[in-house]
């Protein structure tokens, strides 16, 4: 099989900066343009007269399992197959392995010019490099879904969790906690030091509280310098205490922030699925409040949601945080 197109095909096939391949009637490649080698690794000289599936290895796009070829779709049912219009997006292996997102078209060519209904001797297939729009989609979505300043879930992914955990409670007959936890005069650092040493103290204070759990749980920053932690798996009230001790240590130790060392307290309030409620927005509005009464009693301390009094190590007035410059 020889790749000889016309001449003005030829040159406008090479001029395109797409990917364009033509097949036979048997979806063997007949014409590769330079494109299409620098997409795939292909060259043309190793691809003309092999099927295509052989050389345009696509896979579905975010599972990774095989695709047909939309090449074969077009040839048998006569009709354009396009990835775009339905926004089923592809990925394309390389001939080194390299995956690149991409856009494809197989458009099903007759005999005769203006016999669309005649069976179709060749197909045409375009494939547009899709991968910048690709990334683009996916970091708007991962924007959407985090917090810009730590990139730690926000309010949106946080209930979606809380919702997937409560279902998981039901079925393993564990408990979840939700604890709100706020640092306490936190706007001491943020009026005396500025906005970028605050801002550093906040990306700290998240990279603590994320090393402190499982990674089956969620830490999450609503806003400010308050923070959402979803605890699954739980077992006992003493194992949420125990953790509640563990993050105020972890909170109290001191921060070294480039010429400054700053020391800070934080208050928690808890509840628990499905003891103190059975749905997420009553939860979160429970944790929240039991927060601010642990604020409201001297800060520097956990309080959970259905408990009477505060439950501290030390019962005296959190002291403002301590900013030491070396």
């Amino acid at each position: 099989m020889q790749d000889n197109p016309h001449p003005l095909l030829r040159v406008a096939l090479q001029s395109v900066r797409d990917a364009v391949v033509t097949t036979d009637a048997l979806g063997r490649i007949t014409a590769w343009n330079a494109a299409a080698e620098a997409l795939t690794g292909w060259r043309r000289s190793e691809v003309v007269g092999k099927p295509v599936e052989a050389v345009i290895n696509l896979r579905e796009y975010g599972t990774d399992s095989p695709r047909v070829n939309p090449v074969y779709t077009a040839l048998k049912e006569n009709r354009v197959v396009d990835t775009i219009e339905n926004a089923a997006h592809a990925l394309l292996v390389g001939k080194d392995g390299r995956r690149v997102g991409v856009h494809v078209r197989a458009v099903p060519i007759p005999a005769e010019p203006g016999q669309a209904a005649a069976e179709p001797q060749s197909c045409l297939l375009v494939l547009y490099d899709a991968s910048e729009a690709l990334r683009l989609a996916e970091r708007i979505a991962y924007l959407a879904q985090h917090d810009p300043l730590t990139g730690l879930p926000n309010r949106i992914l946080l209930v979606d969790r809380l919702e997937q955990g409560t279902r998981l409670a039901d079925r393993t007959s564990d408990h979840l906690a939700v604890v709100f936890l706020d640092l306490d005069h936190f706007h001491q650092v943020n009026e005396t030091y500025g906005h970028a040493l605050a801002d550093s103290l906040l990306k700290e204070v998240a990279f603590r509280l994320t090393g402190a759990l499982r990674e089956s749980d969620t830490v999450c920053r609503l806003g400010g310098d308050e923070f959402v932690l979803l605890l699954r798996g739980v077992r006992s009230v003493s194992v949420v205490e125990g953790l509640a001790v563990k993050l105020q240590q972890e909170i109290g130790r001191p921060f070294v922030l480039g010429q400054n060392t700053v020391t800070i307290s934080c208050s928690l309030g808890i509840s628990l699925y499905p003891r103190d409620a059975n749905d997420a927005e009553t939860l979160m509005h429970l944790a929240d409040g039991a927060m601010h009464k642990a604020k409201q009693s001297g800060r520097n301390q956990y309080l959970f949601a259905r408990s009477e009094e505060p439950v501290t190590e030390d019962s005296e007035e959190a002291p403002l945080p301590q900013v030491q410059e070396k």
